[in-house]
């Protein structure tokens, strides 16, 4: 038998190869079942055999199954899991071509952009896998503040406890952190701690249960409930600048 926690990194892995969540759920129990007709899967699945069609049609375009005829029926079965590790050098080999053709056409790409384009002034994340996209957003920034909960990040979200702070890191970004008052605060801050991604934590009794992130232009604000997460992002500069005032000032009383 499969943990939970097992079934759920394996999801996981399907939909980073690019499958949404019916699709990495398809994806699973077709690789338990082996080569079946549409009308086996759609019923172990319990959707109808047309939206089957079209599930299995998004998988097979990204390479994670395979059709044949037999007995003049169509079938579908998974790739091989040996295979798994080939696509995501295909899926490697894409993204760093992909990285090239940016880098020498981003001062043409930015020439062309509107500047009267209208610009989303609020955007929401859902789950996980949306949430942990924004992060890569906001790791990009130069310059971060935050109020940050690492309880509830390593219970809700444990695979992401060390990523944010590693991906400030990596991108050389600094970074100011208040923390809710628990025993991963000090797991985090001895660990992440360091010139350049500064970290206090709050006495104990003070507590908040969702996260806020201040950059340049924008706040983020993310909260964990006990199955799933989500975020909202705020694009507007003059809110930034309020939130990073009154963050600055509780920072100072720290």
């Amino acid at each position: 038998m499969i943990s939970d926690n097992r079934s759920k990194a394996m999801k996981e892995l399907i939909i980073n190869l690019g499958a949404d969540d019916r699709g990495a759920q398809t994806f699973l129990k077709l690789l338990e079942l082996g080569a079946q007709p549409v009308s086996v899967i759609a019923r172990y699945m319990n959707v109808p055999r047309p939206t089957m069609y079209l599930i299995l049609e998004e998988l097979r375009k990204i390479g994670l199954v395979e059709e044949f005829d037999r007995n003049q029926m169509k079938y579908f079965k998974c790739i091989p899991v040996s295979n798994l590790e080939d696509l995501i050098e295909v899926r490697r080999a894409d993204l760093q071509r992909t990285e090239g053709l940016l880098e020498s056409n981003l001062s043409d790409l930015k020439k062309l952009e509107s500047k009267l384009s209208i610009t989303p002034r609020v955007r929401f994340f859902e789950g996980k896998e949306s949430v942990m996209k924004m992060y890569e957003e906001v790791c990009k920034q130069k310059k971060i503040a935050a109020y940050f909960n690492p309880h509830l990040v390593k219970k809700i979200m444990p695979e992401y406890f060390y990523k944010v702070a590693e991906m400030i890191r990596a991108n050389r970004g600094s970074a100011r952190e208040i923390l809710v008052y628990c025993s991963e605060a000090d797991e985090y801050f001895d660990k992440f701690h360091t010139k350049t991604h500064q970290i206090k934590v709050l006495s104990k009794g003070i507590l908040f249960k969702s996260d806020t992130i201040i950059v340049e232009d924008k706040v983020y604000m993310i909260s964990y409930g006990e199955k799933d997460v989500s975020a909202v992002e705020i694009y507007n500069k003059s809110l930034a600048e309020t939130q990073r005032v009154v963050f600055d000032q509780w920072w100072d009383m720290l």
